[in-house]
This record gives C-alpha cells, structure tokens and sequence, in this order.
C-alpha cells in the first residue's frame, strides 16, 4: 500500500504541474529572422525565455549554492576520501541501471522505438552480465551507449512547451514541464521504491556534480547567470538526445571504415619563414591549421597534466592535482574594498641529499578576464613549477574581482593598467615574504595576451625605478595595436548578424554538445617526437560557429566587467542594476562593443584626444625601450589574428633575437604544443638565458 500510495503523490502532483506548466515556449515572442548579430542574453532569452520570476528563482538559487557549497562539499570530502573514483563511478552505473524503466516509457511516448530497443538491451545486459549494472558492459564491450531520455523530452516531443524558467533549490529541472517530468521519472524509478536508495543516489550524484558546479559558479561574479545559462544549453542537448545520436553516429562512421589509418602516419609539414623576418622562427610539424581564428580555440587544449587522479574524485583528501596543491590567499590593495585573490604554488621539493638549486619565482598574468586560477594559467603554472619554479598568478585587470579590489574604475588604459598590476605585485610579494614562503629569489614576469601587454609594459616601468626586483620579463602572444586587436573582437561577435533563431540553435547545440565532448578527456600537450591522433587536437567547429565562439568568450569577460563596475558607480549608458531583475541590464550590456568601451574610456581620461589615448595603449610606445631591453623575450605566433602585417614586421624588426615566431596558432592556439611550452619556460629562466 505504502508503494501504491508513494505513485500515486507523484502522479497527482505531476498532474498538477503538468496543467500549470502552460503550453508556450518562451522564446517563441523572438522572430525567426534575426539580421543583427546574436548576443549571449538574446540566445539565452530564446532558450529559456526573460525570466520574470528571476527574484525568486536567485532565492532559490542561492539555497542550491549554500547546498553545494556548505553541504556537497565538506560532507563530499569526506565520502571521497573514504571511496575512490571507482566505487562512486560503479554506485552510479547501478542507479542508473535501475532507472532504465522511466527511460523505456520516456522512449516509447516519443515514438522512438531504437532507443526504446537498445535501452533494453543495456538493462539486461548490464543487470546480468554487468552484475546488477555495477559494469556497463554494454557500452564497453557492444558500444551501445544511454540515451538522454526522460518524460520532459517526450512532453516536449507532443508539442507542451516549457513555460517560464522555474528553479527550485537542488532540483535539475528549471521549467514546470520538465519538472513535470521529472515526478513522472521518479514515479517509473526503480529507486523510488527501494528504502533510502534515493537518497543514497541524490548525495552520490551531488557529489559527482559539485565538481562541475565549481567551475561554473566558481570565481562569477553573477553565478546564477552563469548557472542558468549552462543548464539551459545543457537542456537543449538532452531534448535532442544529442550525445546519444553523435556517439552513435561516430560508432557507425568508424565501422563503416574497412582501413584505419594509424594517426601517427599523418604528417603536415610546417611552413617556410616569409622572407623578411629576422628573429628566431619555427615551423610547427603535424599541427594541421585550419584558420588563424579557428585555430585560437586551441588553447583550450592547454590544461594542467596533473588534473585528473584516477582514484579519487577532486574533492578527495588524496587528490593529488596541480590546482589543489595551491595556496589561495588574498591581499588588500584599498582599505575598505574587497581583497584580491592570488594563487601560490610552493617550488617543488629538492631530494634528500641533492644540491639545492636557486630560489626561482614565476609570475604569472593571464589574458583579458582571466583569473589566478584559469586553466591556461594553471597549466603555464605546472610547466614553470616541472621546471623547479615558485609560482604566483594574479587577476587580470579586467577580471571583476581585480575591479571591485582595486577601485580605480575602467581598466585599458595600458599606462594605468600596468601600475595597477605593479601595485598588486607589490603586495602580493610582500605577503609571500612575510609567510616566508619566499626569500630573496630569482624573479621572472610571464603574461600572455593581454597580460603580455602589461609584462612589456611593467618592464619599462621596472628599468626605471625596480620596485619589483624581477630580473627577466617574457610576452606571449601580446597584441601591439589595441585599437586593431579590439576591431577584430568585434569584427568576430558580428559573424552571427542574419542567423536565423532556427540556425542559431542549430548551431550552439551542435557548439556546446562537441566541445563538451572533446574537453572532457583532458588532451596530452602534443609531442611531435611522438606524436598521437594530432588532428584530434583541431577545433570540432565550422569556421563560422568557431568564429563567433573566440568572439563570444571575450565579450562575455567585458560583461562581467563592466557589471562590477555598474554595480559601485553606475554607468550613465546602461540601464539601473538590481538584484533580482537583471534581464534588460543583461541586454544592453551584451550590445556595448569593444569600439564602445573605447568611447567609455575616453571619458574616463578627458584631457587626453582618443588618438594619443590609443597610442599610450599601443606596444610602439615602447619602441626605444624594447629595442635595447636584454631582458624581454617575446615568443608569437605568425598568424596571430590580432597582429596586422605591419604589426607583425614591426615586431620582428625591433626585437630580432629576442622575439621567438612559431609558424602556426592563431592566438594561443599553440601554447599546447609541446616545443611552444617548453620555449616559453626557457626564455623565462633568467639563470639559463643570462649564461646563454
């Protein structure tokens, strides 16, 4: 009785919302055609609709947040270190297994009768010879993945749309007809009816999610934006059985294939230098381009190596990755504002009995928006450290947390930006002395992109007066015009103008889904002494999409941004903030271009005309102090889509030998490429380039 009466709570409380959860989708008052390019709060709109209950649902988010991060985590702690990956891995087959019922039905109302038949198959061969789906032998030994299916899928297959964003605290669903679904799920869950096993399962998974939370939450400004956003496009890939389809579709392309060429047979041979270029230049052998912006996705491939325990999840005590093994600290820079984070990695411990090398420090800045614990960073933190190195990493100016910290309002201003990140130096070193965690070492400053820019920069500053006491500066990949390199961010966020609403779906499901599979294993930074699968290391994007993505992840930096900036002292072009109704403020935001924010800055610095503004932002500056500076190393890549010719030339010219081109990258479309890593490291190493 207790079992009957269990189904039928859920069937009539799914009743219940299944009739409030209304029958229009929210992103259907947004026209078909679109001639304007698409922003990241237009795309949301269109998946999720405005979110007219987005007080409540931060409410309830924030509950979920506290959940996750006072609950998940400690308690999470705990139970990975008692369990390995393994258990928890297995725990997870099994409840997975005995949720296959809800799958089946889900399956059948959609009419899709494969799904339906491979599910079955997976169950019962799973239950039996995977033992009671502890193994999925399924998938390992038959390649018959699971399928996405759920009763919210099969609702929306009849045409019910999803209504308004609803979000309850720790509840996946986010509308009332996938939470209407989701009661019909439970009601055809095996675990339901089994004492406790739901619970066992919800702290099982929360576990398993809290790391992926953290990387989408971690470190936001606004993480319940960052939440909805990455839910909504995760549950566009579910409504389409995305993966279940693309995994298929790769399993038959493969057997269809009668001759598997070994990949380490395919050789690309690099370019020839142009005739002009004068500093040190190396072709890049089997890194297979495809363009010089496409190929600018690449650096997502520069991951830490050591971030990925097989036996133990990454909250575990025993988790041994690179990121954990950082020290977090926080340094005031203005009395009465927030602290500014820096991360801290101790140089690696000398063998007993072994001479005691140098005392070594590598600092670190990222690129536009970046963090001190961004995986590009963490990863050039790792080969610094492999390399016997200390490292410290800081904000980038342009990251909210260095804004709110340091108070000085808009940041781009390349004379201002460099004395900020000089300030924040200041204090950070001073902390690490005053741990004494460092004495008196040997100091190396290394940025990329943007952070490169601020490097050559403080090194002029350094020549002057060393306030710092750094020995050897090193750039990569800087831009030299910013008012070019900001014209060809724009320039790439206007790819998408004429997309049409059904394309932009088209495209950003096809986007999300391939790019999640790709990062989800971790790729080895590529060796071409031996080299393995180098096409794999390619972006999986269509030119266009791939574009539009490079443009889209720097404007979404600009936006959290200028959001600090609007919540101290607001902005006159934007609408006014609140806490619980940020749509509009959203949307104008996603409209400022980077020719906007030049316009903004301008006013910020009135005594000075744009042009003389942009030329104390513009690496020609600096032209007589790189020309005879010893100690600044600049490592670029030819095709960097940032650089014009004229900047290419001029770099080349005023730094000869102490600029190092690679033929190939876009920018820091390299940086996973063994030989690029290594030279980074070695021009950085002030003791080996001195003796040099």
């Amino acid at each position: 009785m207790k079992k009957r009466y269990r189904f039928a709570v859920f069937l009539t409380a799914a009743a219940v919302l299944f009739a409030a959860a209304g029958c229009h989708h929210p992103g259907d008052k947004y026209p078909e055609a679109h001639p304007e390019p698409w922003t990241p709060s237009e795309i949301e709109n269109v998946l999720g609709g405005e979110d007219p209950m987005e007080g409540f649902n931060r409410s309830m988010f924030s509950c979920t947040d506290f959940l996750m991060c006072y609950v998940a985590d400690p308690l999470g702690r705990v139970y990975t270190t008692i369990f390995p990956r393994p258990f928890i891995k297995h725990f997870n087959n099994v409840c997975e297994n005995l949720e296959y019922p809800a799958r089946l039905i889900s399956s059948l109302l959609q009419a899709e009768w494969k799904v339906a038949g491979t599910e079955t198959i997976r169950f019962f061969a799973n239950s039996t010879l995977g033992i009671i789906g502890i193994f999925d032998v399924a998938m390992a030994w038959w390649h018959i993945p699971q399928a996405e299916a759920d009763f919210g899928q099969a609702f929306a297959r009849w045409g019910i749309g999803p209504g308004e964003t609803f979000i309850l605290p720790v509840v996946p669903a986010m509308n009332g007809r996938d939470l209407t679904g989701f009661l019909f799920d439970m009601a055809f869950d095996g675990k339901t009816y089994i004492p406790y096993a739901g619970y066992a399962t919800f702290f099982n998974r929360m576990v398993i999610a809290q790391d992926g939370y953290e990387k989408i939450t971690g470190g936001a400004l606004d993480p319940y934006k960052n939440y909805r956003q990455m839910m909504l496009v995760r549950r566009e890939l579910d409504l389409q059985m995305w993966f279940y389809r693309e995994i298929n579709r790769q399993i038959e392309e493969y057997r269809k294939k009668t001759v598997h060429p070994a990949a380490a047979a395919e050789t690309s041979v690099p370019p020839l230098p142009p005739a002009w270029l004068k500093g040190n230049y190396t072709g890049l052998k089997d890194y297979f381009p495809q363009d010089n912006i496409t190929d600018s996705m690449r650096a997502g491939r520069f991951q830490p190596q050591q971030s990925r325990d097989f036996w133990y999840m990454p909250l575990s005590l025993f988790n041994d990755d690179f990121l954990t093994a950082a020290k977090i600290r926080k340094v005031q820079l203005v009395t009465d504002r927030e602290k500014l984070p820096y991360a801290f990695w101790q140089a690696p411990e000398v063998e007993k009995n072994a001479p005691v090398p140098p005392e070594k420090l590598a600092i670190l800045l990222p690129g536009i928006g970046g963090s001190c614990t961004t995986g590009t960073l963490t990863a050039l933190a790792e080969k610094f450290h492999q390399a016997g190195f200390a490292v410290v990493s800081i904000d980038s100016t342009f990251n909210w947390r260095f804004v709110e910290a340091d108070g000085k309002g808009l940041p781009g201003y390349l004379p201002d930006d460099a004395e900020r990140v000089r300030q924040a130096l200041t204090a950070v070193l001073k902390d690490l002395k005053a741990r004494q965690w460092i004495s008196a070492p040997e100091i190396v400053l290394c940025g990329y992109s943007m952070g490169g820019l601020h490097t050559l920069k403080i090194a002029e500053l350094e020549s002057g007066k060393k306030t710092l006491g750094i020995s050897r500066f090193v750039a990569v990949n800087p831009p030299v015009s910013s008012e070019y390199a900001l014209k060809q961010i724009d320039a790439l966020n206007a790819v998408s103008a004429g997309w049409s609403k059904s394309e932009m779906r088209r495209r950003l499901t096809a986007a999300a889904g391939k790019m999640l599979m790709q990062y989800d294993q971790p790729a080895k930074h590529f060796d071409p002494a031996n080299p393995v699968s180098p096409r794999s290391y390619q972006s999986p994007l269509d030119k266009d999409t791939a574009h539009f993505a490079v443009g889209l992840s720097l404007k979404l930096a600009m936006r959290e941004m200028l959001l600090a900036l609007h919540r101290e002292q607001p902005l006159p072009e934007l609408p006014e903030y609140s806490w619980g109704k940020r749509n509009a403020l959203y949307l104008a935001l996603d409209k400022v271009t980077f020719a906007d924010y030049v316009s903004m800055l301008k006013k910020r610095y009135p005594q000075q005309e744009l042009a003389q503004l942009l030329h104390h932002s513009d690496l020609r500056s600096l032209e007589q102090f790189l020309k005879t500076s010893p100690d600044v190393a600049v490592i670029h890549n030819l095709d960097d889509f940032l650089l014009s010719e004229a900047d290419r030339r001029w770099l080349d010219e005023t730094l000869q030998q102490r600029i190092f081109w690679f033929s190939n990258g876009g920018h820091l479309g390299s940086l996973y490429y063994l030989p690029v890593n290594n030279m980074i490291v070695k021009q950085a190493d002030y003791l080996q380039s001195r003796q040099k």
